[in-house]
């Protein structure tokens, strides 16, 4: 057999050629998994929601919400959108000393419409689809679970600044939810969306 040997600067050829293959391999599986896991949500203050009739981006810039007490350690907000007739419920804690310790990521419970009772769930109501906003019988709303496919995800938490009596924080999630037709209450459909809201907690 032939002997191959290589020079010093045919085996620094090939060694270069091997490490950018290297590079280039681990980067590809990088970008790969950083898609299948993404948990991008808008920095824009908003709610989103995605049906199989239809999709919504609410813009949010300009809601102020203020906190109703739930209980003794939760905090919920609630709003309507004018053009979409779209209802949210959100908890959170009433302590800004416990809103930072948040593990980020973690999920929580969907609630049925308004009935969020510990920090982090969400709850909704809208039409079917577009063509419904005004027919007020047909509206699905959320139903209570927590599983792969029903949860709200806490993405970020960042303060924002401080008030005479609040603290203010955005709240950055994303969702998954199963919601029945208020009509036909055998009727479920699947929603997703993000949301990013301007919150306030006590400073205690």
């Amino acid at each position: 057999m032939k002997n191959i040997s290589f020079t010093p600067s045919k085996a620094c050829k090939l060694f270069f050629y091997c490490l950018i293959l290297f590079i280039s391999s681990c980067s590809s599986d990088e970008n790969k998994n950083d898609s299948e896991n993404s948990t991008e949500v808008s920095d824009a203050l908003h709610l989103a929601f995605k049906t199989p009739d239809w999709e919504q981006n609410i813009n949010c810039e300009k809601l102020d919400l203020f906190p109703d007490a739930q209980n003794d350690s939760t905090n919920v907000v609630s709003a309507s959108s004018a053009s979409t007739r779209e209802t949210f419920y959100f908890s959170y804690p009433k302590d800004s000393s416990k809103i930072v310790k948040t593990k980020i990521l973690s999920k929580h419970k969907i609630m049925e419409l308004g009935s969020n009772n510990e920090p982090f769930q969400f709850s909704q109501k809208l039409p079917l689809n577009a063509s419904s906003i005004d027919d007020t019988t047909k509206r699905l709303a959320s139903l209570e679970g927590l599983s792969d496919t029903e949860y709200n995800q806490v993405i970020e938490i960042k303060y924002l600044k401080s008030e005479s009596n609040y603290a203010v924080f955005i709240v950055k999630c994303k969702y998954e939810m199963k919601a029945y037709l208020i009509e036909t209450p055998e009727t479920i459909k699947k929603i997703t969306g993000t949301f990013s809201f301007k919150i306030r907690t006590t400073k205690d």
